[in-house]
């Protein structure tokens, strides 16, 4: 049944690109995520960048989270209509619609990825895993396919990358994320640190710890107790606890101590004196700023089981991992971070281009693919 329903998805969009390839091939690219229905930094980022180029690009962004599959169904439909009708079609996440239409579409796919650094297999690495999908699933799906170039923020891990997209190495570049502009960028990181201030003025006087758990698919049995072990280490009397949930995530701290942020204010990271994290990219973010991070692994037990890694967390990032919640409260209090070994090891995970900003790099490499395609 399941083989049928998406043979005929397949063959209803394949047909709905081929009448939208009809209409005219405009001078634009189109950026797709279904991360959020907030348009994503480094899709704005690009888009800026594109529009400087002579003459300019213009830049779609489509940002739907996958909440309904029949209220994702006109989602898909304006997907694959700007697919048709774009020079170069952009990524962040998995497309439903690209990677059912594969080799039909026309354009050039470039999938660059919503996570900063190497970390967690996920993909084809992860398949019947149980945060991953079942090999059936994948092949019925297609899942990753039709992409003619991967972006990585380090050929260090290439082969991580690859093996999770199931592509062939060669089509993987070298191409930090367009964020990381901003991550290095002293300017624009005090002027965030002070419009989120601005917003929380109850925050003033005190130093400030930023909590970015990654996703779960489901809670972990010791969630509760390990939250309120957290908070109880926390000295509000000392610091401010700002609460970051990954953007699909439903987890919430019911604690009137705790700030929780929103997506649609200033980054709370960028106000971070410290952060805590577990196993969430978001450690290379703070790396970038200089922002000491640590490390609450209360569930790494069952976690690892469920999920497998490219790197060893306890051996391989320096700094503390623990399930301990008082002890990264002591490590906090106590200054306990190794700033030169966690920045020498963000630099093996986040190139550093000589000569132009992560952003140009990026536009500059998805222009040369819109225009050897258009020459075609």
């Amino acid at each position: 049944m399941k083989r049928l329903a998406i043979a005929a998805a397949t063959a209803l969009l394949a047909l709905l690109y081929r009448f939208c390839r009809l209409f005219p091939v405009k001078r634009q690219v189109v950026c797709i995520s279904r991360q959020s229905n907030d348009a994503p930094i480094d899709f704005l980022l690009l888009k800026e960048e594109l529009s400087r180029e002579e003459p300019p690009y213009r830049t779609v962004i489509l940002a739907n989270k996958l909440e309904s599959p029949l209220r994702y169904v006109p989602v898909v439909a304006k997907q694959v209509f700007f697919m048709a009708t774009s020079r170069a079609i952009i990524l962040d996440s998995y497309c439903i619609a690209v990677s059912l239409l594969g080799e039909r579409i026309k354009a050039p796919v470039v999938q660059i990825w919503h996570a900063l650094g190497n970390m967690k297999k996920f993909g084809y690495a992860a398949l019947d895993t149980l945060e991953g999908h079942s090999s059936e699933t994948a092949r019925l799906m297609h899942m990753h396919e039709g992409y003619d170039a991967v972006a990585v923020s380090s050929l260090n891990f290439r082969d991580d990358l690859a093996a999770g997209f199931n592509v062939d190495p060669s089509i993987v570049f070298e191409a930090p994320l367009p964020r990381v502009d901003l991550l290095r960028n002293p300017q624009f990181r005090s002027e965030q640190r002070r419009v989120f201030l601005q917003d929380h003025p109850e925050m003033a006087g005190k130093k400030t710890i930023v909590y970015c758990p990654t996703f779960r698919k489901a809670p972990a049995p010791n969630e509760k107790e390990a939250m309120r072990n957290l908070l109880s280490a926390v000295d509000f009397d000392r610091f401010n606890f700002v609460y970051m949930p990954h953007p699909v995530s439903r987890q919430a701290l019911d604690d009137p101590r705790v700030i929780t942020a929103t997506r649609s204010g200033a980054d709370p990271l960028f106000a971070a004196d410290y952060a805590i994290t577990d196993y969430s990219t978001v450690m290379y973010e703070a790396g970038l700023m200089g922002v000491p991070v640590y490390l609450y692994a209360y569930d790494w037990g069952t976690y690892h089981e469920k999920r497998s890694f490219n790197i060893d967390l306890a051996r391989d990032v320096p700094t503390l991992f623990t399930n301990d919640a008082a002890a990264i409260a002591t490590a906090i209090e106590l200054g306990q971070f190794d700033e030169q070994a966690f920045a020498r090891f963000t630099e093996s995970n986040i190139a550093t281009l000589a000569g132009e900003s992560a952003t140009q790099h990026l536009a500059r490499r998805i222009v040369a693919l819109a225009e050897e395609q258009a020459a075609r």
